[in-house]
């Protein structure tokens, strides 16, 4: 397929602000796709070459895409730096210098989106001495091809910054609507999607064998599976309503979940929630993987923490020093870890998925063998409520954050990338005596005034409504703000500004921001109560009130935050 064509599509849904009617314009369009290209262009939509597990990255600093952009239009690299300071957009700036590029350099040929595919990827693959300029001479050859309209979402794409509010659930609705007819599949689909988080490949396998190929999607060695999430409720004594006791009662840890996938050949391999591949940063506890698990092959769920020269727990932010990519043998020594597994998913060519929690867990035991690394995560079975309340409150003095009360039914397997029944979180902060905390998605900004003129006064952060795949709002956030916040946050949250508001953002008008963002970035905010408001479209109409910043929360993508579901459940008619 000629990428003009993926182009104008994406000039079209960049216009749209609303999400149903974005589901319907990619419907339409995907019916015209090859299916050889369904893959390629799912990708694409989501302004990515590849799925978040394979750790495909271009590279390409804002600088190196400029100078691009110049030798693609044979323009003064001065210039190109006034128009994107006058924009702040790179493909803005890409397609204005484009629109006046000699005409002795128009597009010869057409350019196909498996050739831009395959382009990114080369880029992405260059490394080592003169790495730059080779990504800067494929990229300009890329932009030289194209039309000033192609290249606008080249350049973006390069960069990371698409900007059309496409998410995944909006890519697999409208592969619904082409391949079933409507968005009954949905379900289906997203269950596949859960297992298998790989866009393209779901596109790929609908789009030439139908919903019964992808009913039979199951776990894969080395490809990541959505991450099984918990509920909440107001008060322990709620629990027997929700899940049938006896309970198994496990720690809930502050650090870094992680699902570990070792291959027959022996290859190890570490993902984060998000997806991501953090083997690198782990090299110590993929040997000590090697070492205490007894497995030729196996998939299994745990939770890293950084831990003192007592083996205690230290904070999360101590353990995300782990993420530098230089000197990492240095901060293995000086940031040790413990792995606390809970969870096993597949064992020696068996998924484990659809065996009942207690199976999983005591499968689980059997293969570690015995060590002070890698070990179960403390727990308990009971029935009781007061031992469970006892048993989280020794986990709160132990150093953690509280506790996963889990079911022990013949039915509660492994639901992946759901937030489901069969288990329920207790944090310290659920407490009757302590606030609650929201994973709460940025979405609108305010301009400050008086000592924060010249910054954001506040924030105005979404709840995410996993039904209906939209953001709704929930508060405006200014306190917990400090000066160096306040200064980071611009920078950090000017690669994802938009001209309007995002398309899957349900606002009212007393809400209007005066700066609106993409839905990227997670922060976790601390609130007094919920409360009935007017003003904001959270559930039935709900705030949050005396909303106040704690922190980023990097491991959790935007559909990774709290739900309004939950919100709706937390609420205090």
């Amino acid at each position: 397929m000629d990428f003009q064509k993926l182009a104008e599509l994406y000039e079209e849904l960049e216009k749209t602000s609303s999400g149903n009617a974005m589901r319907e314009i990619l419907a339409k369009f995907f019916k015209s796709v090859p299916e050889d290209d369904i893959a390629v262009i799912s990708y694409l939509t989501l302004g990515q070459i590849a799925s978040d597990y394979e750790n495909v990255v271009l590279g390409m600093a804002e600088k190196s895409v400029l100078k691009a952009i110049a030798v693609a239009g044979a323009a003064d690299n001065s210039k190109v730096q006034k128009f994107m300071q006058e924009s702040g957009d790179v493909g803005l700036t890409a397609e204005k210098i484009l629109q006046k590029k000699p005409i002795t350099l128009f597009p010869l040929g057409k350019l196909s989106v498996k050739e831009l595919f395959a382009t990114l990827h080369k880029i992405g693959e260059s490394g080592g001495s003169g790495s730059q300029d080779q990504k800067q001479n494929l990229l300009a050859s890329l932009l030289q091809k194209s039309s000033p309209l192609g290249a606008k979402y080249i350049a973006r794409i390069a960069l990371g910054t698409l900007r059309m509010g496409v998410g995944d659930m909006t890519v697999l609705d409208a592969l619904s609507i082409t391949f079933t007819g409507d968005k009954e599949a949905k379900e289906k689909l997203e269950k596949a999607y859960n297992i298998c988080p790989d866009l393209g490949l779901i596109a790929e396998t609908l789009a030439k064998g139908g919903i019964k190929a992808i009913e039979k999607i199951d776990v894969h060695v080395g490809r990541p599976i959505k991450m099984m999430l918990a509920q909440r409720v107001e008060d322990l004594e709620q629990l027997p309503d929700k899940i049938s006791p006896p309970w198994t009662v496990e720690a809930k840890y502050d650090g870094e979940r992680v699902q570990a996938h070792k291959n027959k050949k022996g290859k190890i391999v570490l993902f984060s929630r998000r997806l991501e591949n953090i083997t690198d940063q782990f090299p110590d506890l993929v040997k000590y993987l090697e070492k205490y698990l007894d497995a030729d092959e196996f998939v299994l769920e745990g939770e890293v923490l950084a831990i003192d020269k007592k083996g205690h727990p230290l904070p999360f932010q101590t353990l995300m020093q782990r993420k530098r990519k230089m000197d990492i043998e240095e901060y293995v020594k000086l940031v040790p870890v413990h792995l606390k597994v809970f969870d096993l998913l597949h064992l020696d060519g068996k998924s484990f998925l659809h065996q009942p929690y207690y199976k999983r867990s005591e499968q689980l035991a059997k293969i570690i063998k015995k060590n002070e690394i890698i070990v179960p995560t403390e727990k308990i079975i009971t029935s009781d409520i007061e031992e469970l309340n006892d048993f989280f409150r020794e986990m709160l003095d132990a150093g953690y954050e509280g506790v996963i009360v889990k079911s022990r039914a013949e039915d509660s397997e492994y639901q992946a990338g759901t937030r489901g029944w069969n288990w329920i979180k207790w944090k310290k902060e659920y407490a009757a005596e302590m606030a609650d905390t929201f994973d709460l998605v940025v979405v609108g900004a305010y301009h400050g005034k008086g000592k924060r003129s010249g910054t954001y006064g506040a924030l105005l952060c979404a709840a995410y409504n996993q039904k209906d795949d939209t953001f709704e709002t929930l508060c405006k956030m200014g306190s917990g703000l400090t000066d160096e916040l306040l200064e980071k946050f611009p920078k950090l949250l000017e690669k994802y500004k938009l001209t309007h508001k995002a398309a899957r953002l349900k606002v009212k008008k007393e809400m209007e921001a005066d700066l609106w963002f993409e839905p990227k970035i997670v922060v976790e905010v601390k609130g007094a109560e919920i409360t009935k408001s007017t003003f904001h479209t959270c559930g039935s109409g709900l705030a949050l009130r005396f909303p106040r910043f704690l922190q980023f929360r990097e491991n959790k993508k935007p559909e990774q935050a709290t739900t309004t579901k939950e919100i709706e459940g937390m609420w205090k008619k």
